[in-house]
């Protein structure tokens, strides 16, 4: 995957495009961002795009490598649109929580008893 913002992470950080994760309902219904993260959808997903010199320095391997599709804090890190457009987070390393596979699709029950 090349980076392609502009941003390059010094340090323990790394670069995370955010995957956009679109909810609807089962009745067709758009849940907006508004209301899903005002009922805590706590977890978000996106891909390594870069990492620091000093990434996983403290620790046998990496977490996860460029290109891996990667779980988060939602409210990780910091914002940042890139010079090509596209919004990025840059995130301490260890604020990786797991690699995940494409075909894992994420649910917040709460919205969608809110909603069906």
């Amino acid at each position: 995957m090349d980076n392609t913002s502009g941003i390059y992470p010094s340090g323990d950080r790394i670069l995370v495009i955010p995957e956009q994760i679109e909810q609807v309902t089962e009745g067709g219904i758009v849940i907006p961002d508004t209301i899903r993260e005002h009922h805590g959808q706590a977890q978000t997903s996106g891909y390594l795009v870069a990492a620091g010199t000093d990434s996983w320095d403290d620790y046998v391997q990496p977490f996860a490598g460029i290109g891996d599709r990667v779980m988060f804090a939602k409210y990780g890190g910091q914002s940042c649109i890139g010079k090509d457009g596209k919004e990025y987070r840059v995130l301490n390393d260890v604020d990786i929580t797991a690699i995940i596979d494409e075909e894992v699709t994420f649910n917040d029950i709460e919205t969608r008893k809110s909603f069906n």
